[in-house]
């Protein structure tokens, strides 16, 4: 007996020897996350934020198989939760869910392996309770606070957002679904000057940090963001494989354009940068991408980005074991307008239409809990990054926020529009008269921002509509250019209004 317990005991040591500490990421291989010792999941750190109530967090990791895991929550040294599992032969993992937590903190999470006699422990500390956003996308996601307008003052501006906490993922690309991240660029952290602007499109995105720091203002409890996203992606590298072969996405796609140099292979980055985080609770997702679809599958756009969400919307439920929302909340921003070749690009007209699955507005049938930041308003000509790259994040993020705090958290307000409640077609006078749900402002008159599509025998071609009139709530376009039947009518998206 004596003979047999040290065997076990050598051969555990063994087998524990290649332990790092939680959140190491020398366990994994390029193209598939091994397994080495008992851990938590790469993205369970320290000062990393849980999902707060009506929702459990969950806590998972690996160990050895068979073996009895019991994961202890702790506040000031006291334990006011335990929950205990099994690791799992087949994938040699563990999972347990809390029980609902108010937001707040610090909190350590303790989670201690048991084979045998031997015991092995791992501790994560500084962890709050509050909401958990993920943010995705390509450059303008990417893009840093350094990169932002008055970048100095919001680098600076960290002090009274502590308890806002921020990870980036590394920019990583699989042939597979991968159980865990490979690495991560920055580790759950405080937010400070230096996390905030690494470096050009590295970390952290100022998109993602100014909605959280937005929804801090509005909510008085912690915020966990995550930034998942590489320079000029497609949405199809984002995509799961069955929801591209959903939405019939041809293998070899269309011809990649200037505004696509990333990974652009189907799946790559949802096998990589967001399958692994599957198993997080989530309040909810925005995402800032369409930029490398303009010229590549945009007539598919229409299908891709709704089927993306409604699938993310999936795995995140299951991953979670039906902790994150079947329908969480999922915001978006509508692209801005820039130039190309000297000219605005006519690519994103269709792309925005496309976004919003052809119906010009959100939520929809189609796109259920969802909101949208619009800033086709906001182009920057003088962007020293380009102008499809426009500096003035601080507007998106508040316009995403407001979206956030109306469809993800039930406040009663404004967050978007003003859209046309009636339109009214007078023929006799050549006008097409638009009543809008809420006061509008017309800034300055300019003969291209409406567009009027003219139908004749089943052809129809889009046309200038110049503003005739306007009051209060009301604005008056002259189709007179229309000899035909209007069919439909559009802003003008090229306009930088």
């Amino acid at each position: 007996m004596i003979a047999s317990e040290f065997v076990l005991g050598l051969v555990l040591r063994l087998f524990l020897q290649a332990h790092v500490s939680a959140g190491g990421f020398g366990l994994f291989s390029s193209d598939k996350v091994g397994y080495v010792g008992f851990r938590f999941a790469s993205y369970i750190d320290d000062y990393m934020v849980l999902q707060r109530e009506p929702a459990g967090a969950v806590i998972w990791g690996y160990g050895a198989p068979r073996a009895t895991v019991t994961v202890t929550l702790c506040r000031d040294q006291e334990p006011i939760m335990k929950k205990v599992t099994s690791v799992k032969a087949d994938s040699n993992t563990w999972t347990v869910v809390l029980d609902p937590m108010k937001p707040g903190g610090p909190y350590e999470v303790m989670a201690q392996q048991t084979l045998g006699r031997i015991n092995f422990t791992q501790r994560v500390h500084d962890v709050l309770f509050g909401d958990v956003w993920l943010c995705s996308g390509q450059s303008n996601m990417k893009m840093t606070v350094s990169q932002v307008f008055n970048a100095t003052a919001e680098l600076s501006d960290t002090a009274a957002y502590q308890s806002v906490r921020i990870l980036s993922v590394s920019s990583t690309q699989a042939q597979q679904e991968l159980e865990d991240l490979a690495k991560v660029d920055l580790r759950w952290s405080k937010p400070t000057s230096k996390n905030l602007g690494h470096g050009n499109f590295t970390y952290m995105s100022a998109v993602c940090w100014l909605f959280g720091r937005f929804l801090y203002d509005a909510l008085r409890y912690p915020v966990g963001l995550l930034s998942s996203s590489w320079n000029g992606t497609p949405i199809e590298a984002w995509s799961s494989r069955r929801s591209l072969e959903a939405c019939g996405v041809p293998r070899s796609g269309s011809m990649p354009s200037d505004l696509q140099f990333g990974p652009s292979a189907h799946s790559v980055l949802w096998n990589a940068m967001i399958h692994p985080l599957r198993n997080m609770t989530l309040k909810g997702v925005i995402w800032y991408q369409g930029e490398s679809n303009v010229n590549f599958n945009r007539d598919l756009y229409n299908c891709t980005f709704p089927l993306l969400i409604d699938d993310w919307r999936q795995t995140f439920h299951d991953g979670s074991q039906g902790q994150t929302e079947r329908f969480f909340p999922f915001g978006f921003v509508q692209l801005s307008s820039y130039l190309f070749d000297e000219a605005l690009d006519d690519g994103l007209p269709q792309i925005r239409w496309h976004q919003t699955a052809d119906f010009g507005y959100v939520p929809n049938q189609r796109m259920p809990n969802t909101f949208m930041a619009a800033s086709v308003d906001l182009c920057d000509r003088n962007s020293p990054f380009g102008s499809i790259h426009p500096r003035d994040k601080q507007t998106v993020a508040y316009r995403l926020h407001l979206g956030a705090r109306a469809l993800a958290y039930g406040e009663k307000l404004i967050f978007q529009g003003p859209l046309p409640q009636k339109i009214e077609l007078l023929a006799d006078k050549g006008l097409l008269n638009l009543t809008y749900s809420q006061p509008i402002k017309v800034q300055r008159r300019d003969d291209k921002i409406f567009e009027v599509s003219c139908c004749s025998d089943h052809q129809c071609k889009w046309l200038p509509a110049p503003m005739d009139t306007f009051s209060t709530q009301s604005l008056a376009l002259n189709i007179t250019s229309c000899q035909d039947t209007p069919a439909a009518l559009r802003l003008n998206a090229n306009v930088n209004i």
